[in-house]
């Protein structure tokens, strides 16, 4: 709108001077007002805004428009700035991802690698050398007809006669008697029968000291004592160190439906006996 206003303006200003060029001055030869017209009211440089143009040309970016008749005047054509853009909303960060499932383990064994292992660079330096354990006292058989033999559920099935003995690390010791003495083992809850003619053998680990012996009986653990079914001779040397004896023996004095085993101890010696067991050959 206020581009047409100032055009108007101009056209007016210019149309004024137009009518005050072209009005004669007199009637003599020549008009002494008519040299040149007094123009407007305002001074009007040609180029300025409202003025005419110098040429088809304006000042200060201005445009030439062409008002016809061979007029023109200058006038501006600039738009106002347009309203800066405001920035837009800054966007909001991502949701944080949550973990994976944990993988499950893998099915069935490995396979091995392949290939052989190259040595190691250096000489090694020697282990610490390893203390001797325990003495073992054996284990027990598994067709061992003596239950218990290997005392792991202490006396049971055994006793000692004129004295006191103990069950201590799977072996059964007596120190200090005084007189005669015997281990002797005959199971009370189910009775041992062994066959006339039968092959056994009878195996056991025993120590002692003070020049011990052991005199060893198989024979029916009841009165009268018969069938007697083995009897050692000579008697077996006890050193200070568990060591195993083994007698196999066929009775041959008919079957034995109650048989027990005796280890007879003289006074004086002090004998532990472990691992006892008598199996069928």
């Amino acid at each position: 709108m206020n581009y047409w206003k100032v055009l108007l303006v101009c056209l007016a200003s210019a149309g004024l001077a137009v009518a005050s060029c072209s009005h004669p001055s007199g009637t003599g030869t020549t008009g002494t007002g008519g040299s040149n017209g007094t123009g407007g009211s305002g001074d009007c440089s040609a180029g300025s805004v409202g003025c005419p143009c110098i040429a088809t040309t304006c000042d200060q970016g201005l445009s030439c428009a062409d008002l016809g008749g061979g007029k023109t005047v200058c006038v501006t054509t600039s738009g106002t700035g347009g309203s800066t853009a405001t920035g837009g909303t800054p966007g909001t960060g991502g949701g944080v991802g949550t973990g994976g499932v944990p993988g499950t383990g893998g099915t069935g064994p490995g396979t091995g690698g392949n290939g052989t292992g190259t040595g190691g660079n250096g000489t090694g330096t020697g282990g610490t050398p390893a203390t001797g354990g325990s003495p073992g006292t054996g284990g027990n058989p598994a067709n061992n007809l003596l239950a218990n033999g290997d005392f792991s559920q202490g006396a049971t099935n055994w006793h000692f006669e004129n004295g006191a003995a103990n069950v201590s690390n799977g072996q059964y010791c007596t120190t200090s008697i005084n007189s005669s003495a015997l281990f002797g083992w005959q199971n009370m809850s189910s009775a041992l029968s062994l066959t006339n003619g039968q092959s056994y053998t009878l195996s056991y680990r025993a120590s002692g000291s003070n020049s011990a012996v052991l005199h060893i009986k198989v024979a029916h653990a009841v009165s009268p004592y018969t069938p007697d079914d083995y009897e050692t001779n000579p008697d077996d040397q006890l050193t200070g160190s568990l060591q195993t004896f083994t007698h196999t023996f066929t009775p041959t004095m008919g079957n034995d439906d109650n048989t027990g085993v005796a280890f007879f101890v003289m006074a004086g010696q002090n004998i532990c006996i472990a691992g006892v067991s008598l199996v069928p050959n």
